[in-house]
């Protein structure tokens, strides 16, 4: 059977298409967290990180970034925070914004393989951004 140069061309282009950044490669580690510093889950508290398990997260790394005011919460979160669950993710992001002194934070969701970008502009808006990464 022969195939086609074109075809094979088709075949393969969705692939390079669609692929992802691994985690370490995102816009998180590339430009806007730096110096970032592992916290003790055993010992570190916050309020944010109460608030995070009240929500059914499973809190699997946090790290402090940014000289401690750009917190990055690896988790497994309750829900795809792309789907249909503004009901649930928006009034947790504005208890967030109080939790969090107003300071913009990321989610990184291993569980859909999202990160979710969390700031909060002047006009007291949520504003969300989202990159997809590739799964380990």
């Amino acid at each position: 059977m022969k195939v086609s140069l074109a075809a094979w061309v088709l075949v393969l282009l969705p692939g390079v298409a669609c692929a992802l950044p691994v985690l370490k490669d995102t816009t998180l580690y590339t430009d806007t967290a730096h110096d970032c510093q592992d916290v003790d889950l055993t010992t570190w508290q916050h309020p944010t990180r109460a608030l995070l398990e009240k929500n059914h997260f499973q809190l699997e790394r946090i790290q402090l970034c940014n000289d401690g005011h750009y917190p990055v919460f690896h988790v497994q979160a309750p829900y795809d925070p792309r789907g249909q669950t503004k009901d649930f993710y928006l009034p947790l992001y504005e208890r967030m914004r109080k939790a969090n002194g107003k300071w913009p934070f990321a989610l990184v969701d291993n569980s859909d393989a999202v990160v979710v970008y969390v700031s909060y502009p002047k006009d007291d808006g949520i504003s969300l951004n989202y990159e997809g990464f590739e799964a380990p």
